[in-house]
């Protein structure tokens, strides 16, 4: 059996988290829940199937969307349309936090399975690289989340909502891009002091930081 691309075993993991922002995006969000189960229920029979295990970016990923799903039907009922966007962000941000803070931060383990095996575990100066971008993008989706407070409390809902859909696609495509620059990004860190010594250990390969 062909393995399957790195970017397709990405897709799969996040299918669910795919699946909840597309029904989003379409109005469909009240059935974004049953969506994700289902979506998790058929994928985790095929894994079971097939042998593949379950990483936990899989459980990570999916995991996420479910609580996702279900905080927007919280939020559609209990909050106003103007703070919609709001949970959302804190869930990402508080997400990634908390992966910053484990073992094997969360972006590494997300740039391991693109890159189908592990870094070097004598590598520390790639994984506080991994943790300081993980806290990076739990920087920005706070910063997301503070920025769509104060939209709602001080633009009508018709501006305010013009902007959110403004900016989160466009600042989310940007950090995602840069995530394809991670041998640059890694290089800059290392200039600015951020990862401690290296050892003299060997510059990564281009494609060995991108998160």
């Amino acid at each position: 059996m062909k393995r399957p691309s790195a970017l397709a075993t990405i897709a799969l993991d996040a299918g669910g988290l795919i699946l909840s922002w597309v029904m989003g995006a379409l109005g469909l969000a009240p059935y974004a829940t049953l969506a994700v189960i289902v979506f998790m229920a058929g994928d985790g029979l095929r894994r079971w199937y097939c042998g593949l295990g379950f990483p936990r970016v899989w459980w990570l990923f999916n995991g996420l969307a479910l609580v996702l799903a279900i905080t927007d039907l919280i939020v559609v009922v209990w909050l106003p349309a103007a703070y919609e966007p709001i949970p959302a962000s804190l869930v990402f941000a508080v997400v990634f936090a908390l992966g910053a803070s484990g073992r094997r931060p969360i972006v590494q383990e997300i740039a391991e399975q693109r890159r189908g095996a592990p870094f070097p575990p004598e590598r520390h100066d790639l994984r506080a690289f991994f943790r300081l971008y993980s806290w990076i993008w739990a920087l920005y989706f706070f910063i997301r989340a503070g920025l769509y407070l104060w939209f709602a409390h001080n633009l009508s809902p018709g501006r305010a909502h013009a902007l959110e859909n403004m900016i989160g696609p466009v600042s989310l495509f940007v950090m995602i891009m840069s995530s394809f620059r991670g041998q640059a990004l890694f290089q800059l860190a290392q200039r600015a002091g951020l990862l401690g010594q290296r050892a003299g250990l060997p510059t990564p390969a281009p494609d060995e930081t991108r998160g």
